[in-house]
């Protein structure tokens, strides 16, 4: 029984030292950063959403560009830029997703 427990007490100590997470890794001296360069897709998507400027203006316009197969896209994506300027939030027309903290531009 003692035999046993000195193996176990050894296994619990030498595991954690051998056994490292994927991601604790350095690249740049920044410590836990991918070795993908950049190149994954949620920091690309990170990226893109990142850049689009958070205005009114910015979500309907995105709204027209997105909806481009539906006719009555001009009128929903400019009742819901109407909106937005009103109360700050934009409301998606077609997917009625709430984007709250707007600038009204």
């Amino acid at each position: 029984m003692k035999v046993l427990t000195a193996v176990l007490s050894i296994t619990a100590i030498v595991l954690p030292l051998v056994v490292t997470p994927a991601s604790a890794n350095r690249m740049n001296g920044k410590c836990c950063m991918s070795s993908d360069g950049g190149r994954s897709y949620r920091y690309q998507r990170a990226l893109r959403l990142a850049a689009i400027p958070h205005t009114c203006s910015a979500y309907a316009a995105s709204c027209v560009r997105n909806s481009s197969a539906r006719d009555d896209r001009f009128q929903m994506c400019s009742a819901a830029k109407a909106q937005c300027m009103q109360t700050g939030v934009y409301v998606g027309p077609y997917s009625m997703r709430q984007f709250a903290g707007m600038q009204k531009l």
